[in-house]
């Protein structure tokens, strides 16, 4: 913040902006929206996970009344994809996993949409699977697509069989440090897969008008994201698709993929009618892109002393039958793989193998969880071998100010020591603790992590009002963490010298609102802050200028401070701001600003990292973890 700036909004405990109506029960969500002559949408789903489709028989659901169409691969001939352009709208020959979307109906009630859904018929000649990424690696496995190559994806992906991505990290020589190891610790970790479950399902209602024009009213985390998807499954221009956001009853990664929308939209294209679809709850678990279940492999060489000397890695991931962001994912996953340690000679390898189940995709943090479980887990284990304290072995490894880190990036902000540190603190590390009563057990844990800041574009408009209040312009989202509705805010009332309550946010239009890279990542503070900042200075800057010809003074001794202009010292020597905008309506240009904000590309070894779209940790965060625990064993009542 500038010093101009005399306000201290920053740091306070904000009151939402959206608090008043999600507590009241006024908020409106996708699911509550209702548009005149709407049809209800339902999604006809395969019930196996690979065969090929013989037939479809839609003759008894079209003679259904109250049934408006029935739509099928016909309807929807585009090709799309996050990272590999591997997906169409409808299965066309054949389905790959359970839950796949064959065709879809719209019809005047729920009831009769359900009805006609359970009369299509269709025939099927099952085919081979493979539902275990490790199967699906080994020569002669079933081919999840027989055809992958084709599919366009960017150049450095690395292709092969099942195998959507390769990530491949490599520093230093990592076979001469494993021989001269005084200890080697090795281990293979599993995680399993995690719904996401937000309590709100996926939901979405499209709408078009007489030219065509497509609106989409959506539970999203990522409107411009989902604009891009229609765009290319249904060969639309992107000024042909209007995306909102509604008010969103939980995403936590799962609603960053467009779904329900492409379904929604090409029923109402096809009746010219307002189209909801809604996943049931069953449906979401189906086809909702849960977290990537994960197998991964540490060999790790040590000194006496207790320095990593080196480390490999291998990481197999599940992505499901089609590869979502499972080739971004294994970029993340090789860079966690080393965690947030000093090794000089590693080797971290990462597939994302294409398999017969739903695809999988972000859940907080994606890939995160499963790889700190296997780096933290084998870390405590390489201290057992040891035979030394599990704080002061991580004390003598983890990253440090200025640090290099594996692929090539030099680390600022680090912190990670002080973080550690102080948790062990928190918990009383090596203080010993009896339990609370005979025959539970107690124990104390710690576990490191470092994460990334996603990065991506973001836009922000502000513009003032007449009477002072200001409206902020921004295609970000709100997905629950106040980011938007509390951080945005925040930063634009400290910048302009008022209090959040004078600020009316306009968020996650992807007509009304500038771009935003979505609600992925830990980005949207970091990155539309700062473009929000931008616009605000720019409305400031218009404000004191207005100010320094009304108060005959220089602007350089001018401040901003609870909505008003003042001289610097002599806070009754000011002007409001409804003054100084009251006539912009016919006597002045309105007082607007636009801000941007794209964070340059962070230097890396390019050769340290093959097959990447993701090389390295954009604005890293640093974290350790503590926990002071006690368990019943005969319960497995915990504490």
């Amino acid at each position: 913040m500038t010093d101009t700036v005399a306000t201290s909004v920053i740091g306070t405990r904000a009151r939402r902006l959206d608090a008043d109506d999600k507590v009241a029960g006024r908020a409106r969500y996708a699911t509550d929206l209702r548009l005149p002559g709407m049809l209800y949408g339902k999604i006809v789903r395969g019930d196996r996970p690979h065969a090929r489709i013989v037939g479809i028989d839609v003759s008894a659901a079209e003679a259904l009344p109250g049934v408006e169409a029935i739509a099928t691969a016909a309807d929807a001939p585009g090709r799309y994809g996050e990272a590999i352009e591997d997906q169409t709208v409808f299965a066309r020959d054949r389905v790959r996993y359970v839950g796949e979307p064959i065709c879809a109906v719209a019809a005047e009630s729920a009831e009769i949409a359900e009805l006609a859904a359970s009369l299509i018929e269709i025939d099927y000649e099952d085919l081979p699977g493979v539902f275990d990424p490790v199967e699906a690696l080994r020569p002669g496995a079933a081919l999840v697509h027989e055809n992958a190559a084709s599919y366009p994806a960017p150049d450095a992906l690395v292709r092969r069989g099942n195998v959507c991505a390769q990530v491949v990290l490599e520093q230093g020589d990592v076979a001469s440090a494993f021989a001269r190891a005084d200890y080697v610790v090795e281990g293979t970790y599993a995680a399993h897969s995690v719904h996401q479950t937000p309590m709100e399902t996926r939901a979405a209602i499209a709408d078009v008008d007489a030219r065509g024009r497509l609106t989409v009213h959506s539970s999203t985390q990522h409107p411009f994201g989902v604009r891009h998807q229609l765009h290319a499954a249904l060969g639309l221009p992107y000024g042909d698709i209007r995306v909102i956001a509604e008010i969103i009853g939980g995403g936590f990664g799962s609603k960053l993929e467009a779904t329900v929308e492409i379904y929604a939209a090409v029923l109402a294209r096809k009746t010219g009618r307002p189209v909801r679809v809604v996943n049931t709850r069953e449906e979401d678990f189906i086809s909702g892109n849960p977290r990537h279940p994960m197998q991964i492999h540490i060999r790790s060489a040590l000194a006496a002393d207790g320095t990593i000397l080196a480390r490999e890695t291998k990481t197999i991931m599940d992505a499901g039958a089609y590869a979502t962001g499972s080739p971004t994912l294994a970029g993340v996953a090789a860079l966690l793989a080393p965690g947030p340690y000093r090794i000089a000679n590693l080797t971290c390898e990462a597939v994302a193998v294409y398999t017969n189940k739903m695809p999988f995709g972000a859940f907080r943090g994606p890939t995160g969880p499963q790889t700190v479980f296997a780096v933290e887990t084998h870390t405590d284990e390489i201290a057992r071998a040891l035979g030394m304290d599990r704080l002061e072995f991580r004390l003598r490894n983890i990253f440090e100010e200025g640090d290099t880190a594996h692929s090539g990036q030099v680390l600022a902000g680090v912190g990670l020591r002080d973080a550690v540190e102080r948790a062990a603190a928190a918990i009383g590390w090596g203080r010993i603790e009896e339990s609370s009563a005979p025959g539970l057990l107690r124990g104390k844990g710690l576990a490191c992590a470092w994460w990334l800041t996603t990065a991506g574009s973001s836009g922000c408009g502000i513009q003032m009002n007449e009477d002072g209040t200001v409206v902020v312009q921004t295609g970000a989202t709100e997905i629950g963490t106040g980011a938007v509705m509390a951080g945005v805010a925040q930063v634009v009332a400290e910048e302009l010298g008022i209090t959040p309550d004078k600020i009316r946010i306009v968020w996650g239009d992807t007509d009304a609102t500038p771009m935003d890279a979505g609600a992925q990542g830990s980005r949207t503070l970091f990155n539309m802050g700062r473009a929000a900042a931008d616009a605000a200075q720019q409305v400031r800057a218009e404000l004191l200028r207005r100010a320094a010809d009304l108060l005959e003074a220089a602007e350089a001794d001018l401040e901003v401070r609870e909505g008003r202009v003042s001289v610097r010292g002599a806070p009754d020597h000011g002007v409001a701001y409804a003054d100084l905008v009251a006539g912009q309506m016919w006597a002045s240009q309105p007082v607007v600003g636009r801000g941007a904000f794209l964070v340059p590309p962070t230097p890396y070894e390019p050769g340290s990292v093959k097959g990447t779209l993701f090389p390295y940790f954009n604005a890293p965060s640093f974290h350790c973890h503590a926990a002071d625990v006690e368990v019943d064993p005969e319960t497995g009542r915990t504490r």
